[in-house]
């Protein structure tokens, strides 16, 4: 009797043991909005936001409008947070964000103005902001979180 009892304490141990090592996977948050807005001379801003968190990552894109009277100006504005898979100064990084999803982006290109804080090595978790304008221009600024 003593020996099952020990038996059995032993498997109810061991099941426990199981499900707490099991891998959880993060919960993922998506999310998504749309902001209208009208200055005093009439000029309309449309404002579009979509983000997905998967556990302490996010990817986030914005994209903005604005009704100059004189034609629309766009700019579009992701900002990714996660860990530095590759870096490269002044030529690439690469960053990895929630369910193994990389993100490269290029540092070295003629229309890019881009500040790396000098923190930033490989295995940082970083917040990354890319904007791009309707004129070409683009600006990334990386720094570690």
């Amino acid at each position: 009797m003593k020996r099952l009892l020990r038996g059995g304490f032993l498997a109810l141990a061991l099941a426990a043991l199981a499900l707490a090592c099991q891998k959880k996977e993060a919960a993922q948050v998506e999310s998504e909005s749309k902001t209208v807005s009208t200055d005093a001379a009439g000029n309309e801003t449309v404002t579009e936001s979509e983000a997905k968190q998967v556990g302490s990552t996010v990817v986030s894109t914005t994209e903005t409008t604005v009704d100059t009277g004189e034609g629309d100006k766009t700019t579009e504005t992701q900002t990714v947070v996660g860990t530095v898979t590759a870096y490269e100064a002044g030529k690439k990084i690469e960053v990895l964000t929630g369910r193994g999803k990389k993100h490269d982006f290029d540092l070295d290109d003629k229309d890019t103005q881009v500040m790396v804080d000098p923190g930033v090595t490989v295995g940082n978790k970083v917040r990354l902001v890319q904007t791009e304008y309707d004129d070409g221009r683009t600006t990334i600024n990386v720094a570690p979180i």
